[in-house]
């Protein structure tokens, strides 16, 4: 999605391995918007799932920009760096701040 919109950070367990994933709608009017319609998916394949926090993202398409910043009321504020990191192997072209 262009434009800015709240995201949060799921923390996927599967045989004591664990795993993060960042999603973020602009759909979603709450946090847990993102996380209810997401965490059903990733536990039919087998992960126990805990969101870890949220925030926004601002995306600039045209700009190839992100920014990474605020909290979730519900969920707390996510590990910013860690979402950052997550998102450059995504979008690798892309300038990316917190």
């Amino acid at each position: 999605d262009n434009g800015t919109f709240k995201y949060i950070l799921i923390k996927c367990t599967k045989d004591n391995n664990s795993i993060f994933v960042v999603r973020g709608y602009g759909w979603a009017e709450w946090h847990d918007d993102i996380y209810q319609d997401t965490a059903p998916r990733l536990e039919a394949e087998g992960f126990e799932t805990e969101c870890v926090g949220g925030g926004r993202i601002e995306h600039r398409a045209a700009d190839k920009r992100l920014k990474v910043y605020g909290y979730s009321q519900a969920f707390g504020q996510a590990d910013h760096r860690l979402s950052v990191q997550l998102l450059q192997s995504r979008y690798a072209d892309y300038e990316i701040t917190w």
